[in-house]
């Protein structure tokens, strides 16, 4: 018989590989070349991995500590410490220079907590890269696994409150999208000021 918490890993990671999310991590790779990051909502780590290579160092945060000790079992890299912690109550002295969090947010309750943490966490002039569901898409929406889903306009309004600088993308990270696009995921790019 097979462990439930493996079949539950093992379908989220089969639902994650065919979602636009992968794009958006192999996007990140060559912009967190050498930086230290903060990877908040790693999962089971397989996205950590498209870019753990080319950074310095990554602290992946999971709140499931299954999806941790998969993660961790697996995927042993040098730069990467796989952390079983709620982003809302965690504390660390390090600064980052990116914290990432794709799909995650709308996962959390007290999501402005998290952001006063994501920002605290980076070091001045620091980027969070984010991404969410939009609530002007033509997709089906999944209300029933989400806190909430944010328009693009939302999304630029609250980061707004913590980043004096806020840019929404394509998956790719390369294309500039105004706050009335339907496209989805949203990608936010956020600057901490000095």
């Amino acid at each position: 018989m097979t462990d439930p918490s493996f079949d539950s890993i093992f379908m989220r990671r089969l639902r994650y590989l065919l979602t636009p999310q992968w794009d958006i991590y192999i996007s990140l790779k060559d912009r967190l070349k050498g930086a230290t990051v903060l990877e908040i909502g790693s999962g089971t780590g397989s996205g950590t991995l498209l870019y753990a290579s080319e950074a310095k160092s990554v602290d992946a945060i999971e709140l499931d500590r299954h999806a941790v000790q998969f993660a961790s079992e697996m995927f042993p890299a040098k730069n990467i410490r796989w952390i079983c912690t709620d982003i809302c109550h965690w504390y660390t002295s390090e600064r980052y220079d990116y914290a990432v969090a794709i799909e995650t947010l709308e996962h959390i309750r007290n999501w402005y907590a998290a952001l006063r943490n994501i920002h605290e966490f980076l070091a001045p002039g620091g980027y969070f890269i984010m991404s969410a569901r939009n609530a002007n898409s033509d997709l089906r929406r999944w209300k029933d696994l989400h806190e909430r889903e944010l328009t693009a306009r939302q999304l630029v309004s609250s980061l707004g409150e913590f980043f004096p600088e806020v840019h929404l993308y394509d998956y790719s990270l390369t294309l500039e999208q105004d706050e009335d696009t339907r496209m989805t995921p949203l990608v936010a790019v956020a600057r901490k000021g000095p």
